[in-house]
Protein backbone atom coordinates (compact mmCIF):
# COMPACT_ATOMS: atom_id res chain seq x y z
CA UNK A 1 0.00 0.00 0.00
CA UNK A 2 1.08 3.51 -0.74
CA UNK A 3 1.04 5.59 2.43
CA UNK A 4 2.53 8.78 0.95
CA UNK A 5 0.27 11.82 1.27
CA UNK A 6 -1.07 13.09 -2.00
CA UNK A 7 -0.81 16.75 -2.80
CA UNK A 8 -3.42 18.72 -4.61
CA UNK A 9 -2.27 19.90 -8.02
CA UNK A 10 -1.03 23.46 -8.00
CA UNK A 11 -2.15 25.64 -10.88
CA UNK A 12 0.41 28.35 -11.65
CA UNK A 13 -1.05 29.40 -14.97
CA UNK A 14 0.42 32.70 -16.10
CA UNK A 15 2.44 33.21 -12.94
CA UNK A 16 5.84 33.16 -14.66
CA UNK A 17 4.86 35.67 -17.33
CA UNK A 18 3.19 37.88 -14.71
CA UNK A 19 6.30 37.90 -12.52
CA UNK A 20 8.49 38.65 -15.54
CA UNK A 21 6.18 41.52 -16.49
CA UNK A 22 6.32 42.84 -12.93
CA UNK A 23 10.13 42.72 -12.79
CA UNK A 24 10.44 44.40 -16.19
CA UNK A 25 7.93 47.04 -15.10
CA UNK A 26 9.94 47.79 -11.96
CA UNK A 27 13.17 48.03 -13.97
CA UNK A 28 11.53 50.23 -16.60
CA UNK A 29 10.15 52.57 -13.95
CA UNK A 30 13.54 52.92 -12.26
CA UNK A 31 15.65 53.22 -15.43
CA UNK A 32 13.26 55.70 -17.03
CA UNK A 33 14.71 58.52 -14.92
CA UNK A 34 18.19 58.35 -16.47
CA UNK A 35 18.98 59.86 -19.86
CA UNK A 36 20.13 57.44 -22.58
CA UNK A 37 19.32 54.52 -20.29
CA UNK A 38 15.66 55.37 -20.72
CA UNK A 39 15.84 53.90 -24.23
CA UNK A 40 16.46 50.56 -22.54
CA UNK A 41 13.64 51.33 -20.13
CA UNK A 42 11.34 51.99 -23.06
CA UNK A 43 12.10 48.57 -24.53
CA UNK A 44 11.80 46.84 -21.14
CA UNK A 45 8.47 48.56 -20.54
CA UNK A 46 7.03 47.39 -23.85
CA UNK A 47 8.17 43.80 -23.27
CA UNK A 48 6.81 44.05 -19.71
CA UNK A 49 3.40 45.12 -21.01
CA UNK A 50 3.29 42.16 -23.38
CA UNK A 51 4.31 39.64 -20.72
CA UNK A 52 1.96 41.07 -18.10
CA UNK A 53 -1.03 40.92 -20.44
CA UNK A 54 -0.11 37.38 -21.48
CA UNK A 55 0.25 36.26 -17.85
CA UNK A 56 -2.95 38.00 -16.78
CA UNK A 57 -4.95 36.35 -19.58
CA UNK A 58 -3.54 32.90 -18.76
CA UNK A 59 -4.28 33.34 -15.05
CA UNK A 60 -7.81 34.57 -15.72
CA UNK A 61 -8.48 31.63 -18.05
CA UNK A 62 -7.33 29.19 -15.36
CA UNK A 63 -9.31 30.93 -12.62
CA UNK A 64 -6.18 32.01 -10.74
CA UNK A 65 -5.62 35.44 -9.15
CA UNK A 66 -4.47 38.12 -11.60
CA UNK A 67 -2.89 40.57 -9.14
CA UNK A 68 0.70 40.01 -10.31
CA UNK A 69 -0.32 40.57 -13.91
CA UNK A 70 -2.18 43.75 -13.03
CA UNK A 71 0.75 45.12 -11.01
CA UNK A 72 3.18 44.28 -13.82
CA UNK A 73 0.92 45.91 -16.38
CA UNK A 74 0.56 49.11 -14.37
CA UNK A 75 4.28 49.44 -13.63
CA UNK A 76 5.21 48.64 -17.23
CA UNK A 77 2.83 51.28 -18.55
CA UNK A 78 4.17 53.87 -16.09
CA UNK A 79 7.78 53.00 -16.95
CA UNK A 80 7.09 53.14 -20.69
CA UNK A 81 5.34 56.52 -20.47
CA UNK A 82 8.01 58.10 -18.25
CA UNK A 83 10.81 56.70 -20.44
CA UNK A 84 9.15 57.97 -23.62
CA UNK A 85 8.53 61.46 -22.27
CA UNK A 86 12.00 61.59 -20.72
CA UNK A 87 13.71 60.49 -23.90
CA UNK A 88 11.83 62.97 -26.07
CA UNK A 89 12.29 65.91 -23.71
CA UNK A 90 15.96 65.22 -22.98
CA UNK A 91 16.73 64.67 -26.65
CA UNK A 92 14.99 67.95 -27.52
CA UNK A 93 16.98 69.70 -24.79
CA UNK A 94 20.29 68.31 -26.10
CA UNK A 95 19.42 69.33 -29.67
CA UNK A 96 18.53 72.87 -28.58
CA UNK A 97 21.68 73.18 -26.48
CA UNK A 98 23.92 71.98 -29.32
CA UNK A 99 22.22 74.42 -31.69
CA UNK A 100 22.81 77.26 -29.25
CA UNK A 101 26.44 76.31 -28.79
CA UNK A 102 27.07 76.13 -32.54
CA UNK A 103 25.39 79.53 -33.01
CA UNK A 104 27.52 81.06 -30.26
CA UNK A 105 30.71 79.57 -31.72
CA UNK A 106 29.89 80.85 -35.20
CA UNK A 107 29.29 84.37 -33.84
CA UNK A 108 32.69 84.29 -32.10
CA UNK A 109 34.44 83.63 -35.40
Amino acid sequence: MNTEPTQAPVNNAGKGASIAGLVLGILATILAWFYLVNVVALILGIVGIILAVKGKKAAAAAGCPTGLGTAGLVLSIIGTCVAGVGFLSCTLCVICASGGISTALSQLS
